[in-house]
């Protein structure tokens, strides 16, 4: 939401200077003329930019097992990324000042901080653990190897539902529309 409101801010600025800085044709000016009214590119202008890939590879990484399909999505997000980003980087700023750098800086070390949790087996941990919490899996597993007489999953369904005797519910709490010679005598619901 926030990068959003900075890039309508940006192209909204870019505008207004183009409007109000000249009124006659492009080609009285020259081209570096023409990009002296672009927005000047930060020291911090690529912050935002990495800072956003770290935490879509992060989360990429890490519960990859909740969203299935997120790599996929992430794929091509990046694809349409990359066309804005150009888009943006040429028509909406002013060319940067170039300058050596060895490596990407911080993010490189956060991005190796990050594999390392990896190798460490932070991701398998904690998809393990949404799987876990998060489907019926190990109970099914439970059943199957524990209580099951044909090493099948028939009656699986009985066995993981609680029953409440619906006779011992006080005749003040019964509904209006019960019928007294209803035969139903228990409820099972999930626990």
């Amino acid at each position: 939401h926030n990068l959003s409101l900075r890039l309508v801010d940006r192209l909204m600025r870019n505008w207004w200077s183009s409007r109000k800085g000249r009124h006659s044709s492009e080609n009285h000016y020259s081209r570096w003329e023409q990009d002296y009214v672009l927005l000047n590119f930060s020291q911090i202008g690529l912050f935002y930019e990495y800072l956003e890939m770290v935490i879509q590879f992060g989360f990429i990484t890490l519960f990859v097992a909740s969203f299935p399909l997120a790599p996929l999505l992430a794929l091509f997000n990046n694809i349409v990324e990359i066309r804005v980003d150009a888009w943006k980087f040429t028509t909406q700023f002013r060319r940067p000042v170039a300058s050596k750098a060895r490596n990407i800086g911080a993010w490189q070390e956060i991005l190796n901080a990050h594999c390392l949790l990896r190798t460490i087996h932070v991701c398998f941990f904690s998809q393990a653990f949404i799987m876990a919490f998060t489907s019926d899996m190990i109970p099914r597993m439970v059943y199957l190897y524990a209580y099951s007489k044909d090493a099948s999953m028939s009656g699986y369904i009985n066995n993981s539902l609680s029953v409440y005797n619906i006779s011992q519910i006080h005749p003040d709490n019964m509904p209006e529309d019960y019928l007294h010679d209803n035969s139903t005598f228990t409820c099972r619901y999930f626990i």
